[in-house]
């Protein structure tokens, strides 16, 4: 749709075009149905064993207009890669979601509530934006709708009647459409798990996995000996019996590099990145070309060229956009694209500053060898932030980038995410401290000290933890990842997790607080309540197959083994203990040792037979009294964040000069908005944004407007078979 057309047939449209029959549910009813919302300034709706925190922007009204334009274009780019990022975690996720959509916008019925449709829709859809597709974002599984198929179908009909966008003209091919999509969306035993870690008989990891970074039929024994030019940003399939790397970039306009997977969409982002450099300063402006030079070519010399250039400057509004984190792939190469734009808190900035300013002296003071100690640790750059948009849904800290050879020559960025920790921490983390405490006293410190440990923690593991150490040189300058494969992620989180709880009794930190010595024990307990209710995520099965629990899980137990932490039953619930401080950091500090001397010399079977001893399998039992004792005392299982939306205020030219924070936006609404944001033009977001804040009735005009589009589907999937697991 041409610039400013769909703006003007928002204004222009009546609510229901007059040649299609009136939609049963009024439009004012497009917002969330009624999920019990128990109130406070955090915790917004629940759903079962599902929560919704809010985040907030405090601060934001203080950037100045540039910033504020820089924020909104960044966060338009964020949004207009969204569907690669789904696309990323399932074969036909993408018009899965365009069907989930328009039959929540278009398809719900009130008069047939009875059969509690809209509920259980809303309840779907809440969990499939928030782990980013139908797979548990934390262990894997999959998950699959509370209603039925035929349910399905029925609004899917009523919505294509009432010109919903679907991709389909008539009934008849909306039937075969729903049909192609059934399995994804209502079979459990249809790509069942995500990322496999431990693969069935007669599959590999490739084969047993759900993820689109390599194609069907493609094998690990596939894979020995092919070189890959575009590790992080490629997707590997067969073509004609042989092996062929597909890029993601949208090509160079002199039409010397060709569009690859997502052209369209990377296209759009571009755009966005374009209209964020008229108003950024010189040297972001520099960087944020350079990432648009990545995302035309694909070269890892262009993501290179971006990383340094990003790691120069220090703009109070940023961004991390791109195919960056490879926890998904099970060989642990392919990035997954993110989207978060994030601005500098600089009231929770005062233990970043302490990090970055005395990181050399917390370098040399650390367990391992010497010849793995950075002799000249560059300054990283850290800084307390809030985030304003995430996909997928935001951590606590960063630590960018991840290439161990631009990191180690020219530093890191290192985040916490202070709007983040304080929602996550209202809601679950400390009612979970609460409950996992053994005795009133430590109940009482955990009141006092478990939201500072957590902050301390995390800007530890951030800061210090993946910056940290140096690798042999017989590695010859290829990353650790090369040679420890699936199991890089494991180690890189438990060592980082370990390097905080090593530092957690630093002197250096009594400049923080003199409390420090309380809040560095307090530190190490809540390390081990999340040891416990890790377990509470993986309902079925006994074992951890994502990497950040794998690492949690292999460090506890090895604590426990080495008796520096003790387990505690009384009245028939599990409390981990420390019976020395003292000793639980040697331990500590032997495991971190071990790890660093695995990761710097590249020793695939060391972190092999840790992990497989000591990260993997659980005992069922303590889940299931894990479980009904978070279940008691009513804190939600999976925590999911809403952004605080920000809405742009535009002068008499149609130009951005503030931005607004809306904290009352509901889950489900603001992810349908971000969908149909990400695929306007700069020009469209900005005078279609104020409209959808202002009236519940323009998401569903603003869609029906847009009309039906089909993804930049890649060449080599379509019409092959996605791959299953075997029941």
């Amino acid at each position: 749709m041409k610039p400013l057309l769909l703006a003007a047939v928002l204004a222009a449209a009546p609510s229901t075009p007059p040649s299609s029959p009136a939609p049963a549910t009024p439009p004012a009813q497009v917002k969330q149905p009624s999920l019990t919302v128990p109130g406070g300034k955090f915790l917004r709706a629940r759903s079962g064993n599902t929560a919704v925190a809010q985040m907030f922007a405090p601060g934001v009204a203080e950037l100045s207009a540039a910033e504020k334009r820089v924020a909104w274009s960044l966060t338009l780019a964020a949004h207009a890669g969204e569907d690669i990022a789904y696309d990323q975690m399932g074969w036909k996720l993408v018009p899965a979601k365009r069907l989930l959509e328009g039959a929540w916008l278009f398809g719900r019925d009130a008069q047939t509530e009875t059969s509690g449709f809209d509920t259980k829709l809303a309840e779907y859809l809440l969990r499939f934006y928030g782990h980013g597709g139908n797979h548990d974002s934390t262990t894997g599984q999959k998950f699959v709708p509370g209603f039925t198929f035929e349910q399905l179908d029925a609004a899917a009909t009523r919505a294509l009647a009432v010109g919903a966008p679907f991709p389909v003209k008539d009934e008849a091919a909306l039937k075969a459409w729903l049909q192609d999509l059934k399995p994804t969306l209502f079979d459990a035993a249809f790509e069942p798990q995500l990322t496999s870690k431990a693969p069935p008989p007669g599959q590999d990891l490739l084969t047993a996995s759900s993820n689109t970074a390599y194609g069907p039929g493609v094998t690990l024994k596939d894979l020995e000996g092919f070189q890959e030019k575009y590790p992080l940003n490629s997707r590997v399939v067969k073509e004609n019996g042989k092996l062929v790397e597909q890029v993601f970039r949208a090509g160079t306009p002199d039409g010397k590099v060709k569009p690859g997977l997502y052209a369209k969409e990377l296209s759009r982002v571009i755009t966005h990145l374009q209209e964020a450099m008229k108003s950024a300063e010189p040297a972001h402006k520099a960087a944020l070309g350079k990432l648009v030079r990545y995302f035309q070519t694909g070269s890892p010399k262009d993501w290179d060229a971006y990383n340094i250039a990003w790691l120069k400057v220090d703009p109070k509004v940023d961004a991390n956009l791109g195919f960056i984190e490879t926890y998904v792939d099970p060989r642990g190469h392919k990035g997954q694209w993110q989207g978060l734009i994030n601005y500098r808190d600089a009231k929770e900035n005062q233990i970043m500053e302490l990090m970055g300013r005395k990181a050399q002296s917390f370098e040399d003071r650390l367990p391992w060898p010497e010849q793995y100690r950075r002799k000249k640790v560059a300054p990283p750059v850290a800084k307390a932030i809030n985030v304003i948009t995430s996909n997928p849904q935001p951590p606590a800290g960063i630590n960018l980038p991840n290439e161990q050879h631009v990191r180690e020559k020219y530093g890191s960025k290192s985040v916490m995410v202070t709007n983040v920790m304080e929602a996550a921490s209202a809601v679950t983390r400390l009612p979970l401290a609460l409950e996992f405490s053994r005795t009133a006293e430590d109940r009482e410190q955990a009141r006092k000290y478990s939201v500072t440990a957590r902050k301390w923690l995390v800007a530890f593991h951030e800061v210090l933890g993946h910056a940290s150490g140096q690798v042999d040189a017989k590695l010859k300058g290829q990353s650790p990842s090369v040679f420890l494969k699936e199991y890089d992620n494991t180690l890189e989180e438990a060592r980082a997790d370990l390097i905080a709880l090593w530092h957690a009794f630093d002197p250096a930190l009594s400049e923080l607080s003199p409390d420090h010595d309380a809040i560095a024990k307090q530190m190490y307990r809540d390390f081990l309540v999340e040891g416990l209710t890790n377990l509470r995520r993986v309902e079925t099965g006994n074992a951890f197959e994502e990497d950040h629990q794998r690492g949690h899980h292999m460090t506890v137990t090895y604590l426990e083994e080495k008796g520096a932490v003790k387990p505690v039953v009384e009245n028939g619930r599990t409390y981990l203990t420390v019976p020395d401080y003292g000793k639980m950091r040697e331990a500590v500090g032997e495991l971190l040792s071990r790890l660093m001397v695995i990761k710097a010399t590249g020793d695939y079977e060391g972190i092999r037979a840790l992990v497989q001893e000591k990260g993997i399998h659980f005992d069922p039992k303590l889940r299931d009294e894990v479980a009904r004792r978070v279940k008691a005392v009513d804190v939600p299982t999976v925590l999911l964040l809403n952004s605080p939306r920000v809405v742009p205020v535009l002068d008499a030219k149609g130009d951005v000069v503030d931005l607004k924070e809306d904290a009352t936006q509901a889950f489900v609404d603001q992810h349908l908005e971000r969908s149909l944001l990400g695929r306007l033009s700069p020009a469209e977001a900005r005078t279609v944004a104020p409209k959808l804040a202002a009236s519940p009735d323009a998401l569903r005009e603003a869609f029906r407007a847009l009309g039906p589009e089909t993804t930049s589907a890649p060449p080599a999937t379509k019409g092959a078979a996605p791959k299953k697991s075997t029941p």
